[in-house]
């Protein structure tokens, strides 16, 4: 798997320098961009959302530390590249990923980054389940075993491709904000479709999808054309 950074400083040999240590480290880390500011740094993040944020403290302008309210912590790792050591209490404050004094040393730059990599990778591991709390415990059911899921009143009806069905006390919409991302999608009012799982899309007056199962569902007209995007659109691995 690939990962994506930005690199952030007002000195370009300190850039010159990152970029190549990045290089060095023989990890899957594609450079998206270079910012001297923390206004270019802001137009960078709001565009790539990128994995990784290397940030240099001192800045002209404007401190580092006031891009934080336009990152999204959860995508993206940031890591100081600095010669001022004075900064690590308030950079861990803003929960920073790592504080590396220059000059970077790749060797430490290397096992950091592999730290958060594995991190990432097991976090990944556990977001392929949904997690559902319930009155004796929690229910735990594989993304990649779940068809679909449908609305009945109140309650979700989650659809297996062992052919099996699972009811919770849970509103589609719910389970649509914690199933938010690549592999789920609200193909209509009451649906939820595991796009992985989708053979056949017939597009029509009344458009419907075909699943593996051979289960067909109708497409909302309201849904059609955002849908038609997203299923021709590869699911990343």
């Amino acid at each position: 798997m690939k990962y994506t950074a930005i690199l952030v400083d007002d000195e370009q040999h300190a850039i010159r320098t990152l970029s190549a240590q990045l290089g060095w480290t023989k990890l899957p880390i594609e450079i998206l961009g270079f910012a001297n500011s923390v206004d270019e740094a802001e137009e960078l993040l709001i565009e790539f959302k990128p994995d990784f944020l290397f940030l240099d403290i001192k800045m002209p302008g404007k401190e580092s530390f006031e891009l934080f309210p336009a990152l999204d912590l959860k995508v993206t790792d940031v890591i100081f590249t600095t010669a001022h050591d004075e900064y690590a209490l308030k950079a861990f404050k803003h929960q920073a990923s790592g504080y590396l004094m220059k000059p970077v040393s790749t060797k430490e730059l290397k096992s950091l980054l592999e730290k958060l990599i594995s991190r990432r990778g097991a976090l990944a591991a556990r977001q392929q389940d949904l997690l559902i709390e319930e009155k004796n415990g929690i229910l735990r059911i594989p993304l990649n075993d779940i068809l679909y899921i449908s609305s009945e009143s109140s309650l979700s009806i989650i659809h297996k491709t062992d052919g099996t069905q699972r009811s919770v006390n849970r509103l589609l919409k719910e389970l649509e904000l914690k199933l938010s991302g690549e592999q789920f999608y609200r193909t209509h009012h009451q649906y939820l479709v595991n796009l992985s799982k989708i053979k056949e899309v017939t597009k029509s007056r009344n458009s419907h999808l075909v699943l593996t199962s051979g289960k067909k569902l109708p497409i909302s007209r309201a849904k059609k054309v955002a849908f038609y995007e997203v299923f021709n659109e590869p699911l990343r691995p």
